[in-house]
């Protein structure tokens, strides 16, 4: 029988970071402040397509992993990445304006999901990097 390698858990953490992300981003976008900037599809199909990567890494991994399982790994964190550099870009014009002149309690509301998302997506990335560098199976 094979054990989990430490990739295993790494993984599980960047894939439920990266559902916590793209959950907090629909919230976010159906926010009144945020609202009128829509829903990105960059935003979403990055997370998406490295959340489904994310899975399959999970689910389909053995000992002999075919290269597209290698290229899973790496793909992951990148488009994480891309849709955190997306939202962020998106948001930081609202950002600034909340905290420096419309700052009360319904708009602090609409940014707090804004941060959330962005955090989340940002640790996704970060733990989807160190997770690449190991194995997700014990031999």
């Amino acid at each position: 029988m094979k054990q989990n390698g430490i990739g295993f858990y790494t993984t599980g953490l960047s894939f439920v970071a990266g559902v916590v992300a793209l959950v907090f981003y629909m919230i976010n976008a159906k926010t009144d402040y945020f609202a009128n900037l829509g829903v990105s599809p960059v935003v979403v199909g990055c997370t998406v397509v490295a959340v489904v990567a994310e899975l399959l890494l999970l689910v389909l991994s053995k000992q002999n992993q075919p290269i597209w399982m290698d290229l899973a790994a790496v793909a992951a964190p990148v488009l994480l990445m891309v849709a955190f550099i997306n939202l962020t870009g998106s948001r930081v014009n609202g950002i600034a304006s909340i905290m420096t002149f419309e700052n009360n309690a319904q708009t602090m509301s609409d940014l707090t999901s804004a941060i959330v998302s962005m955090a989340a997506l940002l640790i996704a990335c970060l733990i989807g990097i160190v997770s690449s560098y190991f194995n997700i199976r014990k031999a």
